[in-house]
């Protein structure tokens, strides 16, 4: 048995899968912000009791980038060559806020004075311009003694071109500091770019001690064999790797929600490469990513405004969620976000709140407009408080001077256009026509949002997959262990190139079979997919294409990108990369019986649709079958989520219980 665990803001959702049954048993209870953990293994008994031990855990974890954006992470110090002490704060020349005459400064998460040089100096060409002192190590050693430091970074100049100096200082470390994390450049990241490279490596040795302590418990109580994590890349790691490189979990979560919905799209339509763009609202956030055939992977990543160049997948994300709390501005206008009432105190309607100034929240509004049914919240186990929702809204409706349910809508509309907005920078603001695609909507809030999103995108298709509230631990099961490896290049084309790709793909398939092999996956389990970083010589970016026909597959992307391309300019192959999957066996989801006849006619309710209250009917998801077409307006409801289906929206069952929903008639 396999057991998938999705922590998120507000709740931690457990998925179960038994072979043996053939069935998804879900539970989702909330979230414990002081000790992860907790929540996370009471989800596990939940399902399992006294068999706990006999299934093996695949777990999504914020752990990293919450330590990271919080300010909590371990006491890190950051190494590199003498003179390059400044590397992090200095960064790039880029400026976020352009216009700002006095714009706040991000200070990196290691301050200038843990920042340390060591005398040594490697070219760019791997050549060793000065060497390393054979005291520097024991002086670096004393150094980081009196910082009393609980990680450490190192990344040395040029050290993906001649690892050798690296290397000396990371034995010494491990030997004279026992216990301290240490983070070496060339075998995270060995690439060039001194800053990102750098900055990388400061972020996996800030959240590795918080990380670490936390992967601690979960071993010791499921146990190191049986336990994964889920990657931002959208592969799983062990356990081990994610406690030495925990900078491959910024995404973990996130990353999940993204290879379900690519498989709920392959479901929908098996026949046609899937064109999806997945929507993803929780209690906290709001994720949304493109998917064009297949997952996008991106290496310019960040986390806050610090640079995190591991592969991962390409997800864009802003602080709007069911728990967003509402707010009036000193100019009087109405806000959501980014703040979270979270899972403590919650929204209001979760009755959590009393004796605490109140907290309306997009949750409270929808429950104000009799979307949300009180008595249906997490299949009934959670019943909302309505008198507490309209007590906190009527507080905000006050200060605008408008009536309740007039300010429901708004907080619905501001927090819809904050997530419009964040589709169309992974779509159209990248050459994306999203009108060409269907959107993807899971988390727990998604549903009540999708098909007014839609609609504003221009979008007529809406994919409900089947358990959209805990989409993100149904993805991790079907996510294969991935591993990720890189090395730097810096070769033209024509000029000794193809020997160097083919040096550097032959080194790093050897070291991915070696630890696909350490996990169990033979060579009949085991895909491995070359590609480089290309740009012409000058650019300061580059553009990732296969191995084969290198020019032409640059030259169309580079067209398709930027419109142009330049003949007869030198290309120039900076990185060459590796994608190596040991492939597991995908869950088996259990068909829906088809209906004979019409579906039943659900439960009249009122709800407002639009800007009228009006009846609908309600159903629960669980009574459809296969085949089962119904008319909007509706409200579906279901255990981990809502789905409201306005006017002029039909919804399709499909054989696996996938709901795809299809408008068809005027836009409001």
């Amino acid at each position: 048995m396999r057991i998938a665990v999705d922590t998120g803001g507000t709740f931690t959702d457990v998925v179960l899968h038994d072979p043996a049954r053939g069935a998804l048993v879900t539970h989702k209870l909330l979230s414990t912000p002081d000790d992860p953990s907790r929540a996370v293994l009471d989800g596990i008994k939940a399902l399992l009791g006294a068999d706990a031990d006999r299934a093996s855990v695949i777990h999504g974890s914020t752990v990293a980038t919450n330590a990271l954006l919080e300010g909590k992470g371990g006491r890190a110090a950051f190494v590199t060559t003498e003179g390059f002490e400044d590397t992090l704060h200095i960064a790039r020349q880029n400026r976020p806020q352009l216009y700002a005459l006095a714009p706040a400064r991000h200070e990196p998460p290691i301050p200038p004075e843990r920042c340390f040089g060591v005398a040594e100096r490697v070219a760019y060409d791997g050549s060793v311009i000065e060497p390393m002192d054979g005291q520097a190590p024991v002086g670096l050693v004393e150094r980081l003694r009196g910082a009393g430091v609980e990680a450490v970074a190192v990344s040395l100049l040029h050290s993906y071109a001649n690892p050798q100096h690296e290397a000396i200082l990371g034995a010494a470390l491990a030997k004279a500091l026992p216990g301290v994390h240490v983070t070496l450049s060339h075998r995270l990241l060995p690439e060039f770019r001194e800053y990102e490279r750098g900055a990388t490596c400061a972020v996996n040795a800030v959240v590795a001690p918080k990380m670490d302590a936390y992967l601690g418990r979960l071993e010791a109580e499921v146990g190191a064999q049986k336990l994964r994590i889920m990657a931002s890349s959208g592969g799983s790691m062990t356990a081990a790797d994610a406690r030495r490189d925990p900078v491959h979990t910024v995404l973990s979560g996130p990353a999940g929600g993204v290879v379900g919905a690519l498989a709920a799209g392959r479901r929908a339509e098996p026949e046609q490469r899937p064109q999806l763009v997945t929507f993803d609202m929780g209690g906290t956030s709001t994720d949304v990513a493109l998917c064009d055939g297949d997952r996008t992977l991106t290496t310019q990543g960040a986390v806050g405004p610090l640079p995190v160049r591991v592969p991962l997948i390409d997800i864009h994300t802003v602080g709007a969620g069911g728990g967003s709390v509402a707010w009036v501005d000193a100019g009087g206008a109405l806000r959501v976000g980014p703040q979270s009432a979270g899972a403590h105190p919650g929204p209001a309607c979760y009755g959590l709140q009393e004796g605490s100034p109140w907290l309306p929240t997009v949750t409270d509004a929808h429950v104000v407009l009799g979307r949300l049914r009180p008595e249906h919240f997490l299949g009934g186990q959670m019943r909302l408080d309505v008198e507490a929702a309209h007590k906190a809204v009527s507080e905000v409706a006050g200060r605008l001077g408008l009536d309740v349910e007039q300010t429901a809508l708004g907080i619905l509309r501001v927090a819809e256009a904050t997530m419009a907005r964040a589709i169309k920078v992974i779509s159209v603001q990248r050459g994306h026509d999203a009108r060409h695609y269907t959107l993807v909507c899971f988390g727990g809030a998604g549903g009540l949002h999708a098909c007014r999103l839609a609609l504003e995108l221009g979008m007529e298709r809406v994919l409900v997959p089947r358990h959209p509230g805990l989409l993100s631990a149904v993805g991790m099961l079907f996510a294969h262990s991935v591993h990720n490896l890189s090395q730097g290049v810096m070769k033209r084309l024509g000029q000794g190139a193809r020997p160097a790709i083919d040096a550097a793909i032959a080194q790093m398939q050897a070291q991915a079979a070696e630890r696909l092999g350490a996990e169990g996956f033979g060579a009949d389990r085991r895909t491995m997919t070359p590609s480089v970083d290309v740009r012409y010589v000058g650019q300061s970016h580059e553009l990732n294409v296969p191995t084969d026909d290198i020019q032409a597959h640059f030259e169309r992307l580079h067209q398709r990108l930027y419109g142009t391309t330049s003949p007869g300019r030198p290309i120039e192959v900076v990185t060459a990369r590796l994608r190596a999957q040991g492939l597991v066996q995908p869950p088996t989801l259990p068909r829906l019986d088809r209906r004979v006849g019409a579906p039943p006619e659900g439960q009249a309710v009122e709800a407002v649709f639009g800007t009228q209250r009006r009846s609908a009917a309600e159903h629960k998801r669980a009574d459809l079958q296969a085949g089962d077409v119904l008319q909007g307006p509706l409200i579906l409801t279901e255990y981990s989520s809502t789905i409201v289906v306005p006017p002029d929206w039909t919804v399709t069952v499909g054989s696996l219980g996938d709901l795809m929903m299809v408008h068809g008639g005027t836009r409001d």
